[in-house]
């Protein structure tokens, strides 16, 4: 008894000391909150998808889901690199005019190209498919497709503002709330068949967005009013960093989207199940270092002066967080993927334990990319991500029907292994060969704050 009161009186201390570090600590808080909303956003969609197998049909799962990944796919692709393009914008806003003004360009931007790349998808997308003539055949389909692209185009910009303004904690709020009130949709809507799944999605983005905009724009006190003139102006300012953002977002996303479509077609739809599921485990060590990447990008668009500190800072919260999930993986990987079923774990393990060793590398080059972003080197970025996506398909298409499901794994290791290479081989000419070095850069700046 006496050493379980002593505990509880040591801990407390520690646990506001640690409370204090990540409220003072804006990397730290803002890369939590990251994190926090792709769990808790993952943990409700797996109970929101078992629910709707068990109250929906097979084949009215099946359309949905299919629906909703060409939503999600369509508003990725027109995005256009808005997203990226506000985290360096809007923390150089002066509050009021000007940070409302940028706002409502990319609100804009991302409102019209949602709008005609639903509208293009929507015509077309029955011609590639008979699964997708319901869209003739139900109009209803049509227009929820036409307002879900925009709408989701329009919650990410929204999510990627409390990013850029330090307040991922708004973000973790109204995707939790998203996440809850699909749910309740879906069991409400089941007489719509496959439109009530697809609908719950849509309805819950457009009540999460209203509800953020009226409760949690106010919360970053930056005045936001309806700013729409010299908005043509700003648009025009925002170009030039357009194209590079989307790119390098491409190449990022490029090998999530293609390589379960590579296994299916160079190997099999069984092969793509024990891939996917293992892929969909392996997230949470890439999810570590993105969201630590995505921090980072967004400290140092408020401050470029500091970053060199920052990416240190990222790079011990990296670590602590990455390895106790890799020797997790190492010593009860089996365990993890036992609980999808035996077929699972035998096929699954080596690619996870691949993915786990991958974690590194891929945590060096999300990293990297985020300094090229502050830095403003977007063309490197791009070419990077684009390289390490290049190869790792290529390397795919190549190694599947030669090593099976392991292949895509030793794929992406090698893309990332390459990437990271690069990262250090221009981090060592720029720290060490640069006219004017960093390390002395930075000890002149600490200098300067000590007198």
């Amino acid at each position: 008894m006496i050493f379980g009161k002593q505990g509880n009186l040591n801990s407390w201390p520690l646990m506001r000391s640690l409370a204090q570090h990540i409220r003072s600590n804006s990397l730290l808080r803002n890369s939590i909150y990251i994190m926090g909303t792709t769990v808790a956003t993952s943990a409700i969609g797996y109970l929101y998808w078992i629910v709707a197998a068990h109250i929906y049909s097979t084949q009215d799962v099946g359309l949905a889901s299919a629906i909703i990944a060409v939503m999600t796919l369509t508003a990725t692709l027109a995005d256009l690199g808005i997203d990226s393009t506000l985290v360096h914008m809007l923390p150089r806003r002066e509050t009021g005019y000007a940070w409302s003004l940028t706002l409502n360009a990319g609100l804009a931007m991302g409102t019209l190209a949602g709008l005609l790349a639903a509208a293009i998808v929507g015509v077309i997308l029955p011609l590639f498919s008979r699964q997708f003539t319901i869209f003739g055949h139900y109009p209803a389909y049509t227009v929820v497709f036409i307002a879900g692209v925009p709408l989701w185009i329009i919650t990410i910009l929204l999510d990627q503002t409390f990013v850029a303004e330090r307040a991922a904690n708004n973000m973790l709020l109204r995707n939790t709330a998203f996440a809850v009130f699909k749910l309740l949709l879906m069991v409400l809507l089941v007489q719509w068949g496959a439109l009530g799944i697809f609908s719950s999605l849509v309805l819950a983005a457009a009540a999460t967005l209203i509800g953020g905009w009226l409760l949690l724009i106010p919360c970053l006190k930056r005045a936001y009013c309806l700013a729409v003139r010299g908005i043509v102006g700003q648009v025009r300012t925002m170009l030039s960093l357009l194209a590079w953002n989307h790119f390098i977002n491409i190449g990022g996303l490029m090998p999530m989207y293609l390589l379960p479509v590579f296994v299916t077609v160079r190997l099999s739809a069984a092969d793509n199940a024990y891939y996917y599921t293992t892929s969909m485990v392996g997230t949470f060590f890439f999810m570590i270092s993105s969201a630590v990447a995505t921090a980072l990008f967004a400290e140092g668009s408020h401050a470029t002066d500091n970053v060199l500190h920052k990416t240190r800072s990222s790079a011990v919260i990296i670590s602590i967080l990455l390895v106790p999930a890799m020797l997790a993986v190492f010593l009860g990987g089996r365990s993890i993927m036992l609980l999808f079923g035996p077929d699972y774990a035998r096929q699954g393990l080596p690619l996870l334990t691949i993915f786990a060793i991958a974690a590194v590398p891929d945590a060096i080059t999300n990293i990297y990319v985020s300094v090229l972003r502050v830095q403003r080197r977007l063309r490197r970025a791009m070419l990077l991500n684009l390289g390490m996506a290049s190869l790792t398909l290529i390397l795919s298409w190549v190694l599947l029907p030669i090593l099976g499901i392991v292949g895509a794994g030793w794929a992406f290791l090698a893309a990332q292994i390459a990437g990271s290479l690069v990262a250090e081989v221009d981090i060592i000419r720029f720290y060490f060969f640069s006219p004017y070095p960093l390390r002395r850069r930075g000890r002149e700046k600490e200098l300067s704050r000590g007198s």
